[in-house]
Formats: C-alpha cells, structure tokens, sequence
C-alpha cells in the first residue's frame, strides 16, 4: 500500500497556492524522515525499489525538482540490490556527525562566525513559540535537516489552518524567514555535496527534491499577500 504521505490526490487538481502547500507538507514529511533515519525505517528502499518514488504528491518547473523527478522516474540501475545499496549510502552519506560524507546539519555547511550551540539555542526558542520541541532522545541537533523539514510541515499546516488573517501572514513571513535565511542559506551547498557523492539516484534525487521544494514553497508564498 502507498504510504499515506505520499497520497495527495490528482496532482492535475493542485492549482491552487493552499493546495500546492499542503502537497509540500506531505513531501516534507516523507523527506525529513528520509534523511534523519535509516532506510530500514524511513521506508525509502521500499519506496525505491517498488517505484512509489515515481509518483510524487506535486509536480514543478522549479530546476531542481524537475530534475530529481526525472532521475527518480529512471529505471533501478541495481534493482535486485536496492535495499542493500540505499542502506550503505545512507551510513556513508548522512549518518554518523563526524564520518558522514554530507551530513545534513546547518553547522556543518555554514559559518555564522560564532558557537554552534548559540544558534541552536535561537532555533530551540523559535520552535517552541509554535510548540515545537525535539525529543531529547532523538539525538539529533536543532540544526539537522530533518528536524527543520518536520517544523516546515509543522508551520505550513499552522498557515494554512490559521483563520485570523493578522495571524496567518504572520505565521507566512516566518516561513519565509525561515526557509530562506536559514535552511536556504546551506542546503544548496549540502545537496551538490550529496550529487558528488551519492552512490544511488535515491539520495541525489531527495537532495534535489528538498531544494526544489523549498525553493518553490518561497515562491508560493511570496505571491500571498503577507503584508511584506
């Protein structure tokens, strides 16, 4: 059965910008855990090998996500071996902080010229304004790119329930803030790192599914009317 973060519905009825959002919001969930868990748990190789990747919650023309789309609608170069393959890129690409060859952490792709856990205290506190907080076992940083894309589908879905229209573009020019000044400021960078190095069209066409996507919630959003 297809995961329920991947069912949308008719990707040819998301025309409108709340619409196109909420497919976001599925994609990021999906793609938060790709990169935070293994594939034994996040349910990427499955999801590879049986070809649910081809069939994405929203299409684009963004340059990134047309890309990653056509890379993951391309034959399985080592179908009988997916599960195995996804499984050693993730070790080697993404986990473990100090030996991953693309660690998805801000810390590890951007220097803001002052200590680590400063910057994570400031989005620690911006989380929890929404009620947003980490589970201290997790042991992932405030910084990790899954905890960022799980608090994006968090604020997309508080915009697009949020009633008070004050509120709401509120909640929009946070987004905005967010996205761009902090998960833009690096990713690009993280997923040309993960282009150059991923030994599977999985992990290439997520990193370029995450930029695209984030890229194209901006747009989104700046054709709203939130009062910049």
């Amino acid at each position: 059965m297809q995961p329920d973060y991947l069912m949308t519905g008719n990707i040819d009825s998301l025309n409108t910008p709340e619409e196109l959002l909420q497919a976001y919001t599925s994609l990021f969930l999906f793609l938060g855990g790709s990169v935070s868990m293994a594939p034994g748990e996040s349910g990427l190789a499955h999801l590879c090998d049986t070809g649910m990747l081809r069939n994405l919650p929203v299409s684009s023309n963004n340059s990134r996500f047309a890309r990653a789309t056509r890379l993951l609608k391309s034959p399985c170069p080592m179908k009988q071996q997916c599960h195995l393959a996804v499984g050693e890129n993730y070790r080697s690409l993404l986990a473990g902080d100090s030996t991953a060859e693309a660690y998805p952490a801000a810390s590890h792709w951007f220097n803001r010229g002052r200590p680590a856990e400063e910057h994570h205290g400031e989005l620690c506190s911006f989380y929890h304004r929404y009620g947003y907080s980490r589970a201290d076992e997790c042991g992932l940083t405030p910084d990790h790119l899954g905890i960022q894309l799980l608090f994006s589908n968090l604020l997309i879905e508080k915009y697009l329930t949020e009633d008070d229209n004050e509120i709401r573009a509120m909640i929009g020019r946070d987004i905005l803030r967010f996205i761009s000044d902090e998960m833009l400021n690096w990713i690009p960078r993280w997923a040309e790192a993960v282009t150059a190095k991923s030994r599977t069209k999985c992990y290439t066409g997520i990193s370029d599914l995450i930029t695209g996507g984030l890229e194209d919630v901006v747009d989104i959003l700046k054709s709203q009317k939130l009062g910049l």
